[in-house]
């Protein structure tokens, strides 16, 4: 009797909710998840410690460069395999990709199908990349906000700008649970955190506020 050894896969990714839910979806199809890391630096620190097949990365990891705890992967591990996950796909994306031999990358929001197919492509040697399925002005619409200084200092999340963004646009909780596939509950919880980080209680005064300092 032959037995198949699990693709053993750290996932790199600070959205615990989204890390959590792609961790069943690869333990049912023959990944073993031998780690969960929401930062930079104990990253770095724990792939050659743990030597994973495949390490599935946010690009958006750290909050002040985008693609910078790759960048330093590839410097430091360069047989590594990456598979990079992204909230939007475009030209410079892809040619991140190129430049830094990341080994494929996919939108959060594609199918459970179109995920594994990515990986499998990756694992047997190819570049995987999505299919475009939306148009440019869509994409360009989902991309989350530039994290300004205001922001920062605020501590504000590309996520949290990315929600203020779309409240701001007219959309509810519930509209923008299903924009970003989160729970409504999840996307409450996002705007307590928000509402106490710019130091409001209603939206009317957090509106005012983001247009003013935000955006």
């Amino acid at each position: 009797m032959s037995i198949t050894k699990k693709v053993t896969v750290i996932i790199a990714d600070a959205d615990t909710e989204y890390a959590n839910s792609l961790e069943v979806l690869l333990t049912e199809n023959n990944y073993e998840v031998i780690d969960k890391i929401p930062k930079r630096h104990p990253l770095v620190h724990a792939i050659p410690l743990q030597n994973p097949d495949i390490v599935i990365i946010d690009y958006n990891l750290s909050t002040q460069i985008e693609g910078d705890a790759i960048i330093e992967i590839r410097h430091k591990y360069p047989m590594q395999k990456l598979f990079m996950l992204t909230y939007f796909a475009n030209l410079d994306v892809f040619e991140f990709c190129m430049m830094y031999n990341v080994n494929g990358f996919q939108v959060k929001d594609c199918s459970k199908q179109e995920l594994l197919e990515a990986l499998e492509t990756v694992m047997a040697g190819g570049f995987a990349l999505p299919m475009p399925h939306k148009s440019d002005a869509e994409t360009q619409a989902e991309k989350p906000p530039i994290l300004n200084a205001m922001g920062r200092k605020l501590k504000l999340t590309l996520r949290e700008m990315q929600i203020i963004k779309l409240l701001m646009e007219g959309h509810t909780n519930s509209e923008i649970a299903k924009t970003l596939y989160r729970t409504e509950e999840a996307i409450d919880e996002y705007c307590t955190s928000i509402y106490e980080k710019v130091g409001v209680n209603q939206l009317s005064h957090l509106l005012a506020y983001a247009s003013n300092n935000l955006f």
